[in-house]
This record gives structure tokens, C-alpha cells and sequence, in this order.
């Protein structure tokens, strides 16, 4: 990938910014109950890195306006933005050019985070929000998987707190996405072999590989014809998770393992 425009991850906040106004109530305050709110609503939808950076960039306003009384509001969210430029980002780009790849790792989670977004949204724009076919969700699944067996030790078990170790790692990389969906599928798996001493193995994770794009993914198309969005709108949680995903991969944001 090549330098990343100084607008994009400007895009990516813009976005945030704008759901979390949205989630205010009658009165214009964004309360930390409306916040969380809307990242349980961004998760169940699949949206990880969204949620992460919506969460984060709350809980930062929210901190400067913690005197009694202080509230979160729309002007606040605007006021914020010089911050997160100047801090999060323009700190990241040594040479005023855009970011490289060097340069996006030394950004914190949040900036990652928004780039990310703002990269999804342009592809989301160009792509025009037609059938989506049955391989994006499948590079999501299929990524989401690897990610699993990487996370294993040397035992070839991945443990659950090899789950925690790689969602932590993924989150600290603003990858909020693909830690929702490492999240989801294990839960899953672990679900599905749940007596005492039970392990989630290679051969585990390739059989709720299986089940899943049976199930949770090709049963949803009943035309068989590639997903329409209302299909789309009745996947499940993981489902969501791995189109998402899949999005991503497909359009370059990130690299399928």
C-alpha cells in the first residue's frame, strides 16, 4: 500500500464523530450510557474498529470534561478534532507527506483505528452497495481462522488466553474489526466443544471453518446469487464480523493471512 493522504484518517474521525452526535438524546448530551450504546450496537453489527475508535475517542473528550456537571456534547466532539490531528496523527508523519507504512506504526491504536475507517469508507463509496459476493465474507472467515492457529503455542492449542493475547494485541493495533471477529469465531468454537478439558486444536478451528460457511454464511443467500442486503441484515453477529473483515481484505486495508 502506498502513502495514506492526511484526509483519510480525517474522514475516519468525521464518521465517528458524526455517530456519536447521532447517539445523543432529545437533549444534545452524549451520555457514557448513549456511548456505550452505540458501541454494543457498532459490535453486534460487525464493526469492531468503529466501536473501538468511537469508544476511544469519547472516553477522551469525556476525560477533559469530568468536573461535576461537565457534559459531552456536539461542540465538544468539534473542538476535539484540532487535538486529534495534531497529537494522533500530524505527530505520525515526520516528513509532511502522508504516512507510510513505517509511519502508521508508530500512531496510536486510535489513529490506526481511523485510518482504517476512513480507507473503508472510500472503498465503500466506490463499491455502491449492490450483492456482495460469497467470497468476501469467506476471506473474512478464512483470515479470522488463521489468526486463530497463529495464536496458538507450541502445544498447537489455542488456549484462551491465547485468545485474549491476540485480541489484545489486535486492539493495541487499532484492528478492531478483526479482534471482534477473533472474538466472536472462538467463542464459537469453544461453545461447540465445551466439556471439561476440551481444546480448541487446528482440526477444531477447520470444522467450525466448515460449519460456519455452511450455516452462518451460504444458508443466508436463498437465491443463491450472492448476498443482498437484507440478507446481509439477517447474518448473525460472526457472520457480520467476517464480511466486515472481508471487506478489508478485499480491498487491500489489510493483508489476508
Amino acid at each position: 500500500m502506498s502513502r495514506i493522504g492526511h484526509n483519510v484518517p480525517l474522514e475516519g474521525l468525521e464518521h465517528v464523530t458524526k455517530m456519536l452526535k447521532d447517539s445523543a438524546g432529545k437533549d444534545g448530551i452524549i451520555s457514557r450510557a448513549d456511548a456505550e450504546k452505540l458501541g454494543q450496537d457498532l459490535r453486534k453489527n460487525g464493526q469492531g474498529t468503529e466501536a473501538l475508535a468511537a469508544g476511544k475517542v469519547f472516553r477522551m473528550v469525556d476525560k477533559f470534561e469530568d468536573a461535576p456537571g461537565a457534559r459531552v456534547t456536539g461542540s465538544d466532539l468539534d473542538q476535539a478534532r484540532s487535538f486529534v490531528e495534531t497529537e494522533l496523527l500530524e505527530s505520525a508523519d515526520t516528513n509532511r507527506n502522508g504516512y507510510s507504512q513505517a509511519e502508521l506504526k508508530t500512531m496510536p491504536a486510535t489513529g490506526r483505528a481511523l485510518v482504517e475507517i476512513g480507507l473503508k469508507l472510500r472503498s465503500d463509496a466506490a463499491d455502491g452497495g449492490g450483492r456482495v459476493a460469497h467470497r468476501i465474507p469467506e476471506l473474512g472467515l478464512q483470515h479470522t481462522a488463521e489468526m486463530l492457529k497463529q495464536a496458538a503455542g507450541a502445544d498447537q492449542i489455542t488456549s484462551r488466553d491465547d485468545r485474549e493475547a491476540l485480541i489484545g494485541n489486535l486492539y493495541s493495533q487499532g484492528r478492531g474489526t478483526e479482534a471482534l471477529a477473533a472474538s466472536y469465531f472462538f467463542s464459537f468454537i469453544d461453545a461447540r466443544d465445551h466439556e471439561t478439558g476440551a481444546r480448541v486444536t487446528t482440526k477444531d478451528i477447520d470444522r467450525a471453518v466448515d460449519y460456519a460457511s455452511e450455516r452462518l454464511l451460504k444458508n443466508k443467500d436463498t437465491n443463491h446469487n450472492g448476498y443482498s442486503q437484507k440478507e446481509i441484515g439477517r447474518f448473525s453477529t460472526s457472520a457480520k464480523a467476517f464480511l466486515e473483515v472481508g471487506k478489508l481484505i478485499d480491498a487491500g486495508i489489510i493483508k489476508a493471512d
